[in-house]
């Protein structure tokens, strides 16, 4: 409408040269405000024409209207599964799949002692390949003093997994799911965008997360993620298209998945056309850079499926601030990958006031092999580890040696002679109050 005035304007007899200047001011002023709002809308300009990448995922994402609260409601229907009294079941509105509305189950739990008017910061919680919501995650962090919302993501509900003609064992699933994951991106390009498991999962994510932020015990600005396994990829996605959350924590999870042995087989078993419609869309490193939240990175030194050199890579692309936890020989699992106590300590720090964890900064490598790190503060314990061996990333055996660090007198400069052949190595310090942090792997440069 304000275009055709101002085309009106311009016709009229008589008009004034210096009003014609002020139209077109005019004009330029709307088209700026228009790009503005753009620009405030989560995020940063996006531009409708674009087809591909995070940025066309995104856009697409908000005009589904996931940051906006979905409809919900409580259900008793799967109490025997519960475990805790402190923890609820709820369902909320999912995005449409092949054309029907979808029905998202959760496990919602509050902590105890929780007052009427108090709030209390929040985490999403997301599985990997053959989970599901789990009611043990969500009191896991209800006993640290968090909300806690687990997302199905695979159109599961609660019951004794059924073993099915393939011979995999699968969750109970209901009228009203989504999606299930096929493989490693197998229904990308045979099936449209929004009818893809990933893409629903990603919705489904930032659904819960615009649930629990209009939840009136729930404090909004101190809302964060944590995935395991397929939910750390997820969480890396994520976070790169939603800047509300407080802080992250990927475990296992990373990006550049086609350097790593095993998901590098995968991706060579789909066709060129998927490969690329991964590599160009979903692959997380697209979205390590849209970050704004601080992480930390959670990962064993064997895994075989988020091997120790694309989740180091991983961790270098991140830009903001960001801490490492890399446990020797860490199982991999939803148990193991929600047990240490530094990803509590971490969320702690960040919504709490917490401790800051602690970092061992790389300080040289000096005569005679001397290898030296410096912390901010006395650390209580320091291990080297390194390896001779870094061929195959893909073989879950290769061995990393411990060795003990030396500490100066103040207890914050450590040090330790580096083993001869070493061609990778990192380090592991402990603070006050137990908690062990990391520092990046290094690879040695060959002479």
């Amino acid at each position: 409408m304000w275009y055709l005035d101002y085309m009106f304007l311009l016709k009229k007899k008589n008009f004034e040269k210096s009003n014609v200047l002020g139209c077109l001011l005019l004009f330029l002023t709307i088209c700026s405000t228009a790009q503005e709002q753009l620009h405030t809308l989560n995020g940063p300009i996006i531009n409708p024409q674009e087809k591909t990448g995070p940025l066309w995922i995104k856009n697409k994402l908000i005009k589904e209207g996931v940051f906006i609260a979905p409809s919900y409601s409580f259900t008793n229907d799967y109490d025997e599964h519960k475990q805790f009294p402190n923890i609820k079941g709820l369902f909320f509105k999912g995005l449409p799949y092949n054309g029907k509305q979808t029905k998202v189950f959760c496990w919602y739990g509050l902590p105890n002692g929780l007052l009427a008017g108090e709030k209390r910061p929040a985490v999403v919680l997301v599985h990997g390949g053959g989970g599901t919501a789990f009611p043990e995650w969500v009191k896991k962090w209800t006993d640290k003093g968090y909300i806690a919302m687990a997302v199905a993501l695979e159109g599961q509900v609660p019951g004794e997994r059924v073993e099915h003609n393939t011979g995999e064992k699968l969750w109970p699933g209901h009228e009203y799911s989504g999606p299930r994951r096929i493989g490693f991106f197998e229904d990308v390009v045979t099936k449209k965008l929004e009818d893809q498991w990933f893409y629903h999962a990603v919705a489904d994510v930032i659904l819960a997360s615009s649930l629990l932020k209009s939840f009136p015990e729930v404090d909004a600005q101190s809302i964060g993620i944590s995935g395991i396994s397929w939910g750390g990829i997820l969480t890396n996605v994520i976070t790169g298209i939603d800047n509300r959350y407080a802080f992250a924590i990927p475990v296992y999870g990373c990006g550049f998945l086609q350097e790593t042995p095993h998901y590098k087989k995968l991706l060579a078993g789909l066709t060129t056309e998927q490969q690329q419609f991964y590599l160009q869309n979903w692959e997380p490193s697209l979205y390590l850079s849209l970050q704004e939240q601080p992480s930390l990175f959670v990962n064993g030194t064997n895994d075989f499926h988020f091997t120790m050199n694309s989740f180091t890579k991983t961790y270098k692309a991140s830009k903001n601030e960001k801490y490492l936890y890399i446990e020797h020989n860490m199982k991999h699992g939803h148990r193991p990958g929600w047990e240490p106590e530094e990803i509590y300590a971490f969320a702690d720090y960040i919504v709490k006031n917490g401790k800051r964890p602690l970092v061992p900064k790389f300080k040289g490598l000096r005569k005679k092999d001397q290898l030296v790190y410096e912390c901010d503060e006395k650390a209580t314990e320091a291990y080297l580890y390194t390896t001779t061996d870094t061929a195959d990333w893909g073989r879950d055996n290769y061995t990393w040696q411990q060795t003990s660090m030396d500490f100066s007198k103040t207890g914050r400069i450590i040090s330790a002679k580096l083993p001869s052949n070493t061609q990778a190595y990192f380090v592991n310090i402990r603070d006050s109050e137990g908690m062990m942090y990391s520092s990046p792997m290094r690879m040695v440069n060959k002479k």
